[in-house]
């Protein structure tokens, strides 16, 4: 019973130690989406970038998360998304592009380190979002 116990008190703790580590991220990149839609750049972006996410069947909004999405993790992805109203084809078709272009600068280290020339991995992913992204776009477009 005491190693049950043990178990049982061991998890919590990492799943606290884990919960902290994500708010950390995902609560200060929340804020700055939700503190970006109320300044002048945030209608100047989406505004401009909406023909752009039109190609995906996504608003112009839709450039925030992705744009969090390139230089960070799925987490900040996630609290950017947080910050917006978007449908579920929408939230699918922004997941899919950003689970193929995300973390780029780390990712580029690490393609670097491995001897491989990281502007090709970064095409390389680039277009595996952009062809994710309009069969994303399709499919939930169907689902509707």
């Amino acid at each position: 019973m005491a190693v049950f116990l043990k178990a049982i008190l061991n998890g919590a703790l990492k799943g606290l130690k884990t919960a902290l580590m994500l708010l950390r991220i995902m609560v200060p990149i929340y804020l700055a989406v939700v503190v970006l839609k109320h300044t002048e750049v945030f209608p100047f972006l989406a505004d401009r970038m909406a023909p752009v996410m039109a190609v995906f069947g996504l608003p112009g909004d839709a450039v925030v998360p992705m744009v969090a999405g390139v230089f960070s993790d799925e987490y900040a992805i996630v609290a950017a998304m947080g910050g917006f109203a978007f449908d579920k084809a929408a939230l699918t078709t922004i997941a899919m592009i950003c689970l193929c272009f995300h973390s780029i600068p780390v990712e580029a280290v690490i393609t670097r380190q491995i001897g491989m020339p990281a502007w090709r991995m970064t095409l390389f992913r680039f277009g595996l979002a952009v062809l994710t992204g309009l069969l994303a776009s399709v499919l939930g477009g169907l689902a509707l």
